[in-house]
């Protein structure tokens, strides 16, 4: 074992009091994931792993049940449309802050009010864009005023990752709004017991959590414990000797591995999202090949392969998950589509080639800003050097992906997309059929009816927009999903990990661990 990971193996046992302890008679479910953690922020620090940590410490308005099919009441007790445009609001008078505060309607007005002030610059501004005016009508009552009628709203007041709702008595007095993250109080079913971006997070089951629902439960364990160790073997050599409970961000065949183990498991979790293909139609990188649209769909006919699923989560796993569709998944309200994606068919695939111009392939490159994506682009590379395109593979940190997106300098992208995290189909629109810097197709026709589906209150006509929309995208061949992303969990067989569907990013809620 190298200085490095010695070092990280020592912070782990540190903080996870190490094997020779029980932690199941502690109750404490020790985490390791591969990303640090230095905030609990999602608005400042958007990232999966962000997303599943701030849930378990803040609380939204309502959530989406998707057993259901329907929203539930959180920190709201009731709603209320009066007409299009205005959404009344009863919050629960029982519930406290993890300091022993009360909440409030002021907590929710100042949180609002803050999200949608000019001056608070966030990455997924346009999340708050529909809202004109919040404002107080009781100690525990508020009033949300859209500045036009909004089919989405409820389901961006649902998510986690889109209006986690904060303590006015302790961020607005904050110069620097970064510190809070570094120090959270919430009021979700677990509070902070200690956070430090070296040494990892301890949660503790919050006392009370008097707004738990059948979609957000208290939680089921009283300590969960969470560090970074950015190493896949050493995360592993550590689930081996049981230092840790639960982990994910692994290689398949380590995980595989690691599952065979008398001592360990594996679950797989469905979110919405999947892993797609981009291309570049609208030609801002200058490859002026994949501006046809026979290339674009050959080149999409080497990713529907029966078997790419399970090279990514591997035999076992790949049997009960399908690929997606379409870029919306049905469990989110709004999506629709009717269009077959292109079938997966090297010989054909070349022969379009060769009709277009390319019988001898072209050089490309394939951007994928993530390791996971980095696997699967070797993976379609590999398919394409079949069809003649010698595509090389550029993985980057998510920073130095967002700086080539604005640069207009993806010519293919490989990714991830989670749906947003949200219930409803708005938020994949607002962000892939926006004019700006992901705005790759460069089809006005696309703008515009993403823009008329944001402000359709009637679920058929929207419907209609959607559709249109996704069978377009699969008809000429801008973007493709390749296959679903299931998240997929090695942890202790004493460890239970419990629900299906879940919009969350990350795969999983912190409420939905429990022991065996």
């Amino acid at each position: 074992m190298t200085m490095k990971k010695a070092a990280l193996a020592g912070a782990l046992c540190a903080l996870l009091t190490g094997s020779a302890y029980a932690q199941k008679a502690k109750d404490t479910v020790r985490i390791a994931q591969a990303q640090t953690i230095g905030s609990l922020d999602a608005y400042m620090d958007p990232r999966p792993e962000v997303y599943f940590l701030s849930d378990a410490v803040f609380d939204t308005l309502i959530t989406y049940d998707a057993a259901a099919k329907g929203f539930a009441p959180l920190l709201a007790k009731s709603w209320k449309w009066t007409d299009e445009r205005t959404l009344d609001i009863e919050l629960r008078d029982d519930v406290t802050w993890h300091d022993g505060k009360p909440f409030t309607a002021d907590d929710v007005v100042y949180t609002v009010s803050w999200l949608t002030h000019p001056e608070t610059k966030l990455r997924f501004a346009n999340y708050y864009s529909w809202i004109a005016k919040v404002e107080k009508t009781g100690a525990h009552a508020v009033r949300l005023t859209a500045d036009k009628p909004t089919p989405s709203a409820l389901a961006m007041l649902a998510s986690a990752n889109v209006m986690p709702i904060f303590p006015k008595h302790i961020h607005e007095n904050m110069k620097d709004k970064l510190e809070f993250g570094r120090a959270p109080v919430g009021t979700g079913p677990f509070r902070v017991l200690s956070l430090d971006i070296n040494k990892g997070l301890a949660l503790t089951r919050a006392e009370k959590y008097p707004q738990a629902n059948a979609a957000k439960t208290a939680g089921k364990v009283k300590n969960i414990n969470v560090i970074a160790i950015p190493d896949s073997g050493t995360r592993g050599a550590e689930m081996m000797v049981g230092n840790i409970d639960l982990m994910r961000d692994t290689p398949i065949d380590m995980a595989e591995n690691l599952a065979s183990q008398p001592n360990l498991a594996s679950t797989v979790t469905s979110p919405l999202g999947s892993s797609y293909m981009l291309i570049d139609a609208k030609g801002r990188s200058g490859r002026k090949e994949l501006q046809d649209p026979r290339v674009r769909r050959a080149i999409m006919m080497t990713v529907n392969s029966p078997d790419l699923t399970s090279m990514v989560v591997g035999v076992k796993a790949a049997k009960d998950i399908a690929r997606p569709a379409a870029m919306c998944n049905r469990a989110q309200l709004g999506c629709d589509y009717s269009a077959t994606l292109p079938p997966f068919d090297l010989a054909g695939a070349k022969k379009l080639l060769a009709e277009a111009g390319y019988p001898n392939g072209f050089e490309t490159e394939i951007t994928a800003p993530s390791a996971h994506s980095g696997r699967l682009g070797e993976i379609i590379a590999g398919r394409l050097r079949e069809i003649g395109i010698r595509a090389k593979i550029d993985t980057l940190t998510f920073a130095a992906y967002r700086d080539k997106q604005r640069l207009g300098k993806i010519e293919i992208l490989v990714n991830g997309w989670g749906g947003g995290g949200v219930a409803d189909v708005q938020a994949t629109l607002d962000f892939f059929f926006s004019p700006g810097p992901t705005d790759y197709f460069g089809v006005p026709r696309l703008t515009e009816l993403a823009k008329q589906s944001a402000g359709e209150m009637d679920d058929a006509k929207r419907r209609a927009l959607v559709k249109e929309i996704f069978d377009t995208i699969t008809n000429i061949a801008y973007m493709v999903p390749i296959t679903a992303q299931p998240a997929f969990w090695v942890h202790s067989k004493d460890v239970a990990l419990s629900g299906d569907v879940t919009f969350s990013a990350w795969g999983l809620q912190a409420h939905q661990i429990s022991w065996k």
